[in-house]
């Protein structure tokens, strides 16, 4: 059982998050015009550790789809339902549920489990709402498409603890990794590498894995960059494995037209591959463009806490692995046009010669018939 050294939380917030991709880029401008209720762009404060540090080329358009109701794990919630829509293509659905006063971690174990697989309920819930938004933004959507795959996180934020306790030592217990992870009993010490902390001051602490995090944080402007800088870093994961999973598609519609051997029958100075190096030239450019734009979309400057904050939180979420796989795909594209190019070249280079062979042999045949 969760060890009773843990103090109960007296104050603080149980959060799901699902991210989805609906298109290739939103318009975010004409996105707010399609939406009838009143938005907002969700800035960074300014007042919170140098927060002005978090550049945000595109800040997300918000909108609040008003309470929610629900029981989790027996208990009896309700918080309220936001979509963040992102100019990058992704929108994440949240949903901020209130904590009882005085819950204790066994409980937070036992929400945490009751959401890896979300009930049957809500999930619906929340396709419904991605459908109706679907629809509504479809003007500001371009290249409109849901893939199948989708990103889910937890996050617990816990503003004040019962009694007076030092936040450090909490960083030690194990049951508070359990915790996180939805399980009731400790774990073994090697878990310890299945999970990241971080702090600040001595009264905070952030904890991570890669389903959920803990933020123990008084401070509700600094929870709110946290929480901020982990839905960006799910949008991240969330576009690069749709990315990975569009460039395998188009490698296997690529693979059957690449040549299986030399033709012996090639029209001089016509390509053979110049529908398909134009097909590959544009798969380079279209994917090099939007992992640009995914990269330019959040920089963190000058903030060395915000700046380790959100590359231990992409660490977590392998998000550089995926990142990885899409590079080596493009670098086999960029291999693939330059031999094919390299071999378009060879061929006109040969169909030249061949030409200039039969211009000699005309002009002797010719020569010969007029002697």
């Amino acid at each position: 059982m969760i060890h009773s050294s843990l103090p109960n939380i007296e104050k603080g917030s149980f959060t799901i998050c699902q991210l989805y991709e609906i298109g290739d880029q939103i318009d975010l401008t004409k996105a707010s015009t399609c939406i009838s209720q009143p938005t907002e762009r969700k800035e960074m404060s300014v007042d919170v550790r140098q927060a002005e540090s978090i550049q945000i080329a595109q800040p997300p358009v918000q909108i609040s789809l008003g309470k929610k109701e629900l029981t989790l794990a027996d208990l009896f919630l309700t918080g309220v339902l936001t979509i963040s829509i992102y100019d990058l293509g992704a929108i994440a659905l949240t949903l901020k549920l209130d904590l009882p006063e005085g819950i204790n971690w066994l409980t937070i174990a036992q929400l945490i489990a009751s959401v890896q697989d979300l009930p049957d309920e809500l999930q619906k819930e929340f396709l419904s709402k991605v459908e109706e938004l679907e629809t509504v933004l479809k003007p500001a959507i371009d290249k409109p498409n849901r893939p199948a795959i989708m990103e889910d996180y937890i996050i617990v934020i816990v503003e004040k603890l019962v009694g007076e306790n030092h936040v450090q030592d909490l960083a030690k217990n194990p049951f508070l990794g359990a915790a996180l992870l939805g399980e009731k009993k400790p774990l073994s010490s090697s878990t310890s590498q299945l999970l990241t902390q971080m702090s600040y001051y001595r009264d905070d602490l952030a904890v991570f894995s890669w389903n959920g995090a803990i933020l123990i944080e008084p401070d509700p402007l600094a929870a709110a960059t946290a929480v901020a800088l982990i839905e960006f870093a799910n949008v991240e994961l969330l576009l690069m494995r749709s990315y990975d999973q569009s460039l395998d598609a188009e490698l296997q519609k690529m693979y059957p037209q690449l040549p299986k051997g030399k033709s012996r029958f090639a029209l001089p100075l016509v390509s053979r591959y110049s529908r398909l190096l134009h097909e590959i030239q544009y798969l380079i450019a279209e994917f090099t463009e939007v992992t640009e734009r995914v990269d330019n979309a959040l920089k963190v400057v000058d903030d060395v806490y915000w700046n380790r904050f959100y590359t231990a939180i992409l660490n977590v979420l392998r998000v550089n692995l995926w990142r990885s796989g899409v590079e080596h795909k493009l670098a086999l594209l960029h291999q693939t046009y330059s031999m094919l190019h390299d071999e378009a070249d060879a061929e006109r280079a040969n169909s030249l010669e061949w030409m200039i062979i039969v211009l000699i042999l005309t002009e002797i045949i010719l020569a010969l018939i007029r002697h």
